[in-house]
């Protein structure tokens, strides 16, 4: 599994692009499927053709119909017939029943009318009625009571996918069940989807249980046909996909026809600890890869807060997990074991790194030792896993494992199918090899090396996959050792481990990883149970640092207790890298308390904790805080907090613009104008959240303060320039708040001048970038809180929602579904002129795209005329200038992603910046007449921030006749003054004019003069 697993991210991604293997290609018994797909009945089913590696075709000889034509749906002949027997003696069961929901339809897509019993089947378009519609949460269950014992011999369940457009995906898993009593049901068989989930056209797929040809999957039965009353259908949920569903049949016959049988019921449980799980009930995993900062090499220091359970001292009390599980996934070349990239010479750099005399097991040998004599149990041993890398089935040049001089090729479309899969067996067989080898050369005094582990956390969607796995099962029970398996959430067909021979396996929730929602881990728990698995438990170190994780990891430990998993079930545990011994030496009791209440999970003595959380006070700068408080950018502030009812170990933690906050540090949000937010989590069973918004402000003075302190930091390159740009504050300043027009003026002609020095490159980014920041705060976004719209939402959240991006703070973002052909728009409310749109990218941007403008949303003309209206995108805040137009929506339509997820911006901003022009070299030109004392004061800026330029001025009376001649030298700002003796001659409407040299055209002003 992912060291970091950032589920919602490269997990999601991983699984929705890498399609699994059509069923068909698997060794088990398996029902086959109908699919109808939109287009031509001659296209490829999956994918369009060129994108067929994520989708792959179905084999024609499989049994599958021909595809359907998109709006048609199958007749009842074609769904009910198999053989003539089927065709003369079953009928369709459940015609016209009514049924039971373990969870009503979402009520945007209802099942008013018992749609799955009406024989009316949904065309291939998700707005036909048909269809019945869930979004996630827990396995859905359909119950059907047939009013008496039946004979059952075929169960279809019909469903929709249209991906990525409508986000609905077929499930990965159904499983069909019957009961005599609705309360013990035995297993008729589990079915994996076969049409597999990838982008393409609407389709559809029929899950089906065949007696005749797949027999009674569960109770050792050989029947054909089963003798029940009630019939249970069940699918899992994809966690943020629709499932749609609209038809489901039972045919069979009334009474109890020959062949029939009962079908004993099953008895779901979690896998126990014992001889499957090689004498281990706690094994904790410890990755020794590649890693950062040293962290995948162990030392003794670092393993025995995990073999043990240790004071406040470091000191051993106990022993914690009894199992240790060595994997690593990255390499020093940077391939990955897991997914099948690495070469012989990234295994023997693992193994060598393992087996070193110093090396991670010797470590954990000497660890043990060491526990083992504090805690007077010198014999005790460690029992140890090892991992098996992925043979990747790509990988052509693997290296020569078996020294006849040539490079072995696992690659099938380079030596064949049967070569590339002798290749990959043979190489298996080198690594166990190798393990036992090194094993027993160490001679570990105090470890047992009980089982391998196999790395890759889905049975292949090879076709040969199954088969590999079983070959290497053989080999590693050959060693008398045990095959360990920990698939992740959406694994496909983890149900058939046991078929492929595994001997146990630990089904990973993933819920830790993200927003699933608390239900999730029931679901986990029931699946594992059906499965007969068990369940990782998951946590990393986030869990230290973030309230949201604290309580996430608490709810695994209270789902362990209440599903019985803690009490009953063999588990492994995932902890990042560093996060049990991280909680263990943490001198913070309320992170400390992390590691003995795991302590007491593994004991099986820990006890739910649903307690709610006090509240905390929170201050800034030594003020209560209110949300919605003003500050000005410029003036630095801290937050600090205090519980109220603290108990010592409740946790608060703080998120500031989405990243960690610690109490009493600065922040300075210089440059950084507009909203931001403060969350408070406070955590003890559960968490509080509260959100404090924080308003930071801009105005000519907070920007002076910051050319002044950029001119101190040497980021301008000469004198003028923030002398020049002072001048315009000077004039924003004069008209703040009193005359917008004015103050508007002055702000586009300090952006023009900022973007004049930068590139002139009289100053440098830091500051241009900061400057900017409150230009575009001042001008507005014409975008902020208008109403946003999108073609698809990543995984529906709804914290990646469209109005995300133009709700104005700075950590929140909208992201769409993975396709190119994704749209984000925004009506601004009436048409608009505007001449520039920024946008600021997350991680998953754009490599091309287009800027759209409309008046109607129906037509839309490019405001790039280049290169057909294309863009290549830029990271981080990117800017497109362009002549300015007028409209009223503004769309981002993608064309090109830049990485496998889909697109997503934290601000799209829409700008009129246009109008800086309008400033002259001479500005602010005042006239004062002082009629008591007879004088007439003219001053004004130089505005490009030259110290003593000559400045002349002419002044004419209502007459037109030159009354006065003169010359002044402005000061070191630019700034200048003129006094005038005030006469007879100036009564009336004067005209003035200032000029420097260098100047084409004077300043032309008037100015009133009117004597008592």
């Amino acid at each position: 599994m992912n060291s970091n697993k950032k589920w919602g991210t490269v997990l999601m991604a991983a699984v929705l692009l890498m399609a699994p293997v059509s069923a068909v290609q698997a060794k088990t018994p398996v029902p086959e499927v109908m699919i109808a797909q939109a287009g031509d009945a001659g296209q490829p089913e999956g994918n369009e053709a060129g994108n067929l590696q994520f989708v792959p075709d179905l084999p024609t000889d499989a049994g599958e119909p021909a595809a359907e034509q998109a709006g048609s749906a199958p007749s009842p002949n074609q769904v009910a017939a198999s053989s003539a027997v089927e065709e003369t003696q079953f009928r369709n069961l459940a015609a016209g029943l009514p049924y039971e929901w373990s969870e009503e339809p979402d009520a945007s897509r209802p099942d008013g009318e018992y749609k799955l019993t009406d024989g009316k089947y949904g065309t291939l378009d998700m707005n036909d009625p048909a269809w019945v519609g869930h979004q996630r949460g827990k396995t859905r269950e359909v119950v059907f009571d047939l009013g008496e014992e039946k004979s059952i011999g075929k169960i279809t369940a019909r469903f929709f996918q249209d991906y990525p457009t409508n986000s609905i995906l077929v499930p990965l898993t159904v499983s069909m069940y019957v009961s005599d009593d609705k309360e013990n049901w035995g297993l008729l068989s589990h079915n994996a989807t076969q049409l597999l989930w990838g982008e393409g056209p609407p389709r559809q797929e029929t899950f089906e249980w065949d007696g005749s040809r797949d027999g009674i999957k569960g109770g050792n039965t050989n029947g054909k046909l089963a003798y029940a009353r009630y019939v249970k259908v069940t699918f899992t949920m994809h966690p943020t996909q629709w499932s749609y569903i609209d038809e489901i049949e039972i045919r069979g016959t009334d009474g109890q026809a020959d062949g029939s049988v009962k079908v004993p019921a099953e008895h779901p449980q979690f896998m126990a600890p014992g001889e499957a799980t090689g004498g281990i009930r706690n094994l904790g995993l410890l990755y020794n890869g590649q890693y950062p900062n040293g962290l995948g090499d162990w030392n003794k220091e670092r393993i025995i807060p995990n073999i043990s359970y240790v004071n406040k001292d470091g000191e051993p009390v106990d022993w914690l997990f009894d199992g240790i599980l060595y994997l690593g996934l990255a390499s020093p070349a940077g391939r990955d074991f897991g997914v099948g990239q690495t070469i012989l010479e990234d295994w023997n750099w693992y193994l060598d790194k393992t087996f070193a005399a110093a090396g991670d097991m010797q470590q954990l040998n000497e660890a043990t030792v060491e526990v083992g004599s504090k805690l007077n149990q010198p014999d005790h041993k460690m029992k140890v896993v090892l991992m098996i890398p992925n043979p990747g089935e790509y990988v052509n040049d693997f290296g020569d494992v078996d020294g006849d001089g040539v490079s072995e090729s696992f690659r099938d479309s380079v030596v064949g199918k049967e070569k590339a899969q002798e290749n990959r067996i043979k190489a298996m067989q080198w690594w166990l090899d190798q393990v036992r080898q090194r094993w027993q050369e160490a001679n570990y005094s105090n470890l047992e090396l009980v089982g391998m582990y196999w790395l890759e956390e889905q049975i292949s969607t090879s076709d040969t996959g199954p088969d590999l796995i079983k070959a290497v099962s053989g080999k590693v029970h050959d060693m008398d050792l045990k095959f360990f398996w920990i698939p992740h959430s959406l694994a496909y067909k983890a149900f058939m481990w046991k078929d492929v021979g595994f001997d146990n396996a630990a089904f990973q929730p993933n819920y830790f990883f993200e927003d699933m929602g608390y239900d999730r881990l029931e679901d986990a728990a029931n699946l594992a149970k059906q499965y007969g698995m068990t369940n990782e438990v998951e946590f990393d170190d986030r869990m230290l640092t973030d309230g949201v994780f604290r309580e996430r990891f608490i709810d695994y430990l209270n789902s362990g207790v209440e599903t019985g998993l803690m009490q009953n079930g063999f588990r492994a545990y995932y902890q990042g890298n560093n996060a049990v011994y991280n909680a263990a030496v943490n001198q913070d009791p309320s992170n400390r308390i992390l590691y003995d209440w795991l302590y007491q999970y593994v004991n099986g003595t820990y006890q739910i904790n649903n307690a709610a959380p006090p509240e905390a006070a929170v201050q800034i700068n030594g003020q209560p805080l209110q949300s919605g408080a003003v500050v000005n950018e410029t003036e630095p502030f801290q937050f600090t907090w205090q519980l109220k009812d603290d108990d010592g170990v409740t946790k608060v933690t703080a998120q500031f613009d989405g990243k960690p906050y610690t109490a009493g540090t600065t922040i300075n949000l210089s440059g950084a104008p507009g909203k931001h937010e403060l969350v408070i989590t406070v955590t003890a069973g559960k968490s509080q959240k509260t959100s404090y918004i924080i308003d930071a402000r801009a105005n000519a003075d907070s920007m002076k303060t910051l050319v002044n302190r950029f001119v101190e930091q040497n980021q301008f390159t000469n004198a003028e320039a923030p002398r020049s740009l002072n001048n315009y504050l000077e004039l924003m300043k004069r008209y703040e708040g009193t005359d917008a027009t004015q103050f508007d003026k002055y702000l586009k002609g300090f952006n023009e001048e900022l973007d004049i020095l930068l590139k002139d490159g009289v100053i440098k980014e830091t500051a241009y970038n900061a400057l900017k920041e409150d230009v575009y705060y001042l001008i507005g976004n014409l975008a902020q809180n208008k109403k946003a719209e999108a073609s698809s939402v990543e995984g529906g959240s709804p914290n990646l929602q469209p109005e995300k991006a133009v709700d104005g703070f700075p950590a929140t973002r909208w992201a769409s579904d993975y396709t190119n052909n994704s749209w984000f728009q925004v009506d601004l409310g009436e048409a608009k002129e505007f001449d520039t749109v920024r946008i600021h990218w997350e991680f998953a941007r754009a490599k091309t795209y287009k800027l759209l403008v409309s008046d109607d949303k129906q037509n839309w003309t490019s405001v790039v005329k280049d290169n057909d209206g294309m863009i290549t995108a830029r990271d981080g805040k990117e800017t497109v200038h362009f002549e300015p137009v007028k409209a009223r929506y503004v769309k981002f339509q993608g064309l090109e992603r830049n990485t496998d997820y889909g697109y997503s911006f934290y601000e799209f901003g829409v700008y009129n910046l246009a109008g800086g022009d309008g400033v002259t070299p001479i500005d602010g030109v005042r006239a004062v007449a002082d009629v008591g004392a007879g004088k007439l004061t003219i001053d004004g800026l130089v505005m490009d921030g030259s110290s003593q330029s000559e400045v002349n001025l002419k002044v004419l009376d209502s007459k037109g006749n030159v009354r006065y001649e003169g010359q002044t030298t402005s000061t070191v700002t630019g700034s200048f003054q003129f006094t005038i003796k005030l006469t007879g001659f100036l009564k009336g409407t004067n005209v003035a004019y200032l000029s420097m040299d260098g100047m084409s055209t004077p300043v032309k002003f008037t100015f009133e003069y009117k004597p008592q």
